[in-house]
């Protein structure tokens, strides 16, 4: 199959393009700089210069496709969320122009984060909608969805808050370099909040597993863990770093990670990932989990680094 990738570059999109380019298909990855292009070739990828605004070239790349995966998201947090979900909103739009009537399959790509806690229990894909920020992406979901009604397969996919694995991610080499800097690994209040992770790998299986077995209108969440406590997750990050933990306010957390990452890494979040295992058959086994990671898996040498720096610094 010719599969279209936004965010084939990035840090989920690069290993589901490796995957997909294993598993014999055709890799075309809209990418915005030389470099990615580059790091896509270099696994076998095809790169398409371009952006998620440029909408005709969206349109175009959907209509050669044999299915589209949607994983690109312009991650500035430092403007507007409503600006980010715009991008994305139209981004969607433009590549179901290019799907309609085909029943060819489009996955797109959300968040478990958007879902209200319920009480430390496990949540589902139809769990109620939190009133927070990040809950707005629902908007992306329904601008999405809607075109199961015009001859597109089109899911959801809704990833973890944290994923995790190959030492990348967003969120936890920020908190680790975050934590470095100020000689010790914040959490909010008690932390006994419990979040979700996603091992990458897995999570690339799914995406892949949705495209091929998934039906027009699903949503499905990407987890393979439930129980990471905020507090633990600390205390590993504290233990690789070789540095304590430290209870603080919302305020302080903003000040050493900014406002954004506070709200969303310090929210309870519990998503099951059952339906994605029983419709889909997807059978994660990750080699570590996000705390066992942080401490003696893939993020050891990051955390070396960063010691290093910080002895270097003094």
């Amino acid at each position: 199959m010719r599969i279209f990738i936004t965010g084939a570059s990035g840090y989920v999109g690069s290993v589901v393009s490796e995957k997909a380019i294993k598993g014999g298909h055709t890799v075309l990855g809209l990418t915005r700089s030389d470099a990615s292009a580059s790091k896509l070739e270099k696994i076998g990828g095809m790169p398409v210069l371009g952006k998620l605004e440029d909408l005709d070239l969206l349109t175009k790349m959907a209509k050669e496709a044999d299915a589209v995966l949607h994983l690109g998201f312009v991650h500035e947090f430092n403007r507007p969320y409503e600006e980010l979900l715009a991008i994305d909103i139209n981004a969607i739009q433009a590549i179901s122009k290019g799907l309609l009537h085909t029943n060819k399959a489009l996955i797109t790509t959300s968040g478990t984060g958007l879902v209200a806690a319920d009480n430390g229990k496990e949540t589902f894909e139809d769990s109620p909608i939190a009133n927070e920020a990040v809950s707005h992406r629902v908007l992306s979901e329904q601008a999405a969805l809607k075109f199961a009604d015009e001859g597109v397969r089109v899911m959801v996919l809704r990833l973890a808050p944290h994923v995790y694995g190959r030492g990348g991610s967003y969120f936890v080499p920020m908190t680790m370099q975050a934590a470095a800097k100020c000689g010790f690994a914040p959490y909010v209040g008690d932390g006994m909040q419990m979040t979700t992770a996603a091992d990458v790998d897995a999570a690339a299986e799914l995406y892949l597993l949705a495209m091929e077995k998934g039906k027009a209108g699903s949503v499905f969440n990407c987890s393979t863990e439930t129980d990471v406590r905020l507090k633990d997750m600390a205390t590993a990050i504290g233990n690789a770093l070789d540095i304590g933990t430290k209870s603080v306010t919302i305020e302080e957390a903003s000040e050493i990670v900014g406002p954004f990452v506070t709200q969303f890494s310090q929210m309870e979040n519990r998503a099951s990932n059952q339906k994605a295992k029983r419709e889909l058959g997807w059978q994660p086994a990750p080699k570590f989990s996000l705390l066992d990671d942080i401490v003696k898996g893939s993020y050891r040498p990051f955390a070396d680094k960063l010691k290093s720096e910080v002895a270097t610094a003094r």
